[in-house]
């Protein structure tokens, strides 16, 4: 895909250096997997407040991303950096990691980006990583539709209640997750199977997984095949569904 092509979404926060930073890699991750024309970048309203910040970016965010498999060398070791009005101008969407934090520093600052801006509500805090990973899911899906989210408090989980209902078992029946790697030239996939949910479910629950994990998937004849080895993440999310899993062959 040619560099021009690429729309651009730039994360903000305070000092570059937790929520923004891993939001950015997070997004690239699976806008890349997802094959979309996106880019995210991320940038500070107020790097002089990094001050006692301890290297390029926070040791817990990178811990993060590394137990989810995800590697990004240069975002992960460059050091935090100041936003510009020209990277500002060059975004197709903004956002802003909090709300009552950053509007008054874009006020103060960048004046008439104050409400050109969707504000997320994420604490500096270091239990937020899950909520940044489910905002920055929720934001590619209306990437991918073109909608848009109001600046309110997010009431709704990322994934609406309905559709998670819907595939949810009325009571704790077996899924089995595996990986195939077997004439896919090389390219293995995480399988789910024997789903006791009809077809229609089926199809809601891989939206939820394809959403969750940042990566494409398929049903095919009642079966969940999602790309790459997922067996991890995807055995975390249906026992949170109230499946029980059992995980067969390697």
């Amino acid at each position: 895909m040619a560099k021009s092509d690429q729309r651009r979404v730039l994360f903000l926060c305070t000092g570059n250096y937790y929520r923004s930073r891993f939001a950015e890699v997070l997004f690239n991750s699976a806008a890349a997997k997802m094959g979309l024309p996106w880019r995210a970048s991320s940038r500070a309203l107020a790097l002089e407040r990094g001050v006692h910040n301890v290297g390029p970016m926070a040791a817990s965010a990178m811990k993060k991303l590394d137990a989810m498999g995800i590697r990004d060398d240069e975002a992960v070791t460059r050091m935090p950096l100041q936003v510009t009005a020209d990277e500002l101008a060059q975004a197709h969407r903004i956002v802003a990691l909090k709300r009552d934090e950053h509007v008054p520093l874009l006020q103060e600052r960048f004046p008439a980006w104050a409400e050109k801006i969707e504000f997320w509500h994420v604490d500096d805090a270091p239990e937020v990583l899950g909520l940044i990973e489910r905002e920055v899911m929720d934001l590619i899906a209306r990437v991918l539709t073109g909608g848009e989210r109001p600046n309110g408090p997010r009431i709704e989980p990322a994934i609406p209640e309905p559709t998670a209902a819907k595939v949810r078992p009325k009571k704790s029946l077996t899924a089995r997750v595996g990986r195939e790697t077997a004439g896919r030239r090389g390219k293995g996939v995480t399988t789910i199977f024997d789903l006791p949910i009809g077809e229609a479910a089926i199809q809601e629950l891989a939206t939820m997984l394809k959403q969750r994990c940042g990566t494409g998937g398929t049903v095919k004849d009642g079966r969940i095949e999602m790309q790459g080895d997922q067996r991890e993440r995807i055995c975390a999310e249906l026992e949170q569904l109230g499946y029980k899993v059992k995980r067969v062959g390697g």
